[in-house]
């Protein structure tokens, strides 16, 4: 694509002897750039691309876009100033103009919400799926282009590959794109610029204060998903916690009367769960062959949107018969022992709350939990999980879950802060000690949740990446209690 038309639409100055040459790739990263690329210095909150210009100009760059005046250091024709001053929208749209809009392609439904954004996109994808729709996927435990793995860094890429990745789908055959959006992605304008069809809304519960200033610029954040839609676009907004917006014309899923999408009849079992989801004066039956009350709601969001999106419900709620779950999602870790252990995501109050309370109803004799808090991050929902778990559980383990930067004891102290004195409260800093002993500890008809970490196969310590696996951990730890 031309440099001129590529740039046309941001004010951008391009003289005369640049707007024909050709641009063979856009990048944000330096080290990508080859000749022939345009590359858009961004001002990250931790490294500034402007530090990397003259790499840039190095490796052959065609051009190369900055947000402000860099004259004083580098003298190169090829150096272009943004008069906006926002890379990052720039970049947003940019790459949908290189990669053609890839979204008005495809069928593309974004999930936005506090909790469930994985397990009902992943829901989402196997009902699509299963009605003859290959789909692509990005969200937490990793993407999938055209049936193939791909490793996830965050939750929703960045605008430059969101936008590559969303024309890779369409090139492999997808016919349908399911997004997470996480708050990040919406605040940072990685999808700016892209439509989708139907926007999904689960819940709002405290999580990402130390990015967002308040849970009301959260939630304005969240809701920012509903500016993408296409014009017949569908917004969908679960109903089922509190905290839930208000947004004119837009279906509702939940356990109120005048829901569009009403739960009832709900029955959970230790390894099912089974609901009635009436909609257009018709209840259809649902049942998943996976653990955990709260994936009612994961179900129904997913139904709600596949119907929305022209699907019959009754085969809808029929193939999700054989969903096999979700990685890090209440996920049994089972060795014969006469005791369920389940590794999973829950990270932030709610979540905690949630996955306790589902222990709660599954256990049949103690509630044993695993848990800590991810360091250089929100610290004010530290003391809150501790308050929960002091209210939902007979045993809890305080441990280390990413601390990052900070001290590992003084999140714990902050995890404390919640608690109040009591039997049944170990500490150990040490997360595959912590696990150890939670699992020695139990006994049969205990539920054990070890929690925070899910899928992730990592601990952060300080700015290092360590390999961790929870269920690695349990298996290892219930083979030597099993002895």
């Amino acid at each position: 694509m031309k440099l001129q038309c590529l740039l046309e639409a941001a004010d951008i100055i391009v003289s005369d002897e640049m707007r024909e040459l050709e641009v063979s790739s856009i990048e944000e990263d330096s080290r990508e750039v080859s000749r022939g690329s345009l590359f858009v210095a961004v001002t990250g909150f931790d490294t500034d691309g402007h530090q990397y210009v003259g790499q840039a100009l190095e490796r052959g760059a065609v051009a190369v876009v900055t947000e402000h005046d860099v004259s004083e250091d580098f003298k190169d024709s090829r150096i272009l100033v943004n008069p906006a001053g926002d890379n990052r929208k720039l970049l947003a749209d940019i790459s949908a103009k290189f990669f053609d809009y890839p979204w008005d392609r495809l069928i593309s439904i974004g999930i936005t919400g506090t909790n469930g954004k994985t397990s009902t996109s992943r829901m989402l994808t196997w009902i699509l799926e299963k009605h003859g729709f290959q789909t692509g996927l990005m969200g937490t435990v990793g993407h999938l282009i055209g049936g193939r793995d791909i490793t996830a860094s965050m939750t929703t890429p960045g605008s430059l590959d969101t936008s590559k990745m969303m024309n890779q789908m369409v090139t492999a055959g997808d016919r349908c794109c399911v997004m997470e959006v996480s708050s990040h992605a919406l605040a940072l304008a990685r999808v700016d610029s892209v439509r989708f069809d139907v926007g999904l809304f689960t819940n709002i519960s405290q999580d990402h204060l130390d990015f967002h200033e308040s849970m009301d610029e959260y939630l304005r954040c969240k809701m920012h998903l509903f500016d993408l839609l296409k014009p017949n676009g569908s917004a969908i907004i679960g109903t089922y916690t509190p905290g839930f917006p208000l947004l004119e014309g837009a279906e509702t899923f939940g356990i109120n009367e005048n829901d569009t999408f009403r739960i009832s009849d709900i029955s959970v079992e230790l390894g099912q769960v089974f609901f009635k989801l009436s909609m257009d004066g018709i209840q259809v039956p649902v049942r998943i062959n996976v653990p955990g009350r709260f994936n009612i709601f994961n179900a129904a969001g997913a139904l709600a949107v596949a119907v929305t999106l022209g699907l019959d419900p009754y085969s809808a709620a029929e193939s999700m018969r054989d969903f096999s779950g979700v990685p890090g999602r209440f996920e049994s870790v089972e060795l014969g022992q006469d005791f369920l252990v389940a590794v999973d995501y829950a990270h932030t109050p709610d979540a905690l709350k949630r996955i306790l309370q589902q222990a709660s109803e599954l256990t049949e004799n103690r509630v044993i939990v695993v848990f800590g808090a991810g360091g250089d991050r929100d610290v004010s929902k530290r003391p809150l999980m501790g308050q929960i778990a002091d209210s939902l559980a007979d045993i809890i383990v305080i441990t280390s879950d990413n601390p990052r930067t900070e001290d590992p004891d003084l999140i714990i102290q902050d995890i404390l802060g919640g608690i109040s004195p009591r039997d049944g409260l170990i500490v150990e800093p040490d997360r595959r000690t912590a696990i150890g002993i939670a699992l020695q500890t139990a006994v049969a008809g205990d539920v054990v949740i070890i929690a925070g970490k899910g899928h992730e196969d990592y601990q952060i310590l300080g700015k290092t990446k360590i390999h961790f696996n929870d269920r690695e951990e349990a298996s290892a730890a219930l083979k030597k209690v099993l002895k």
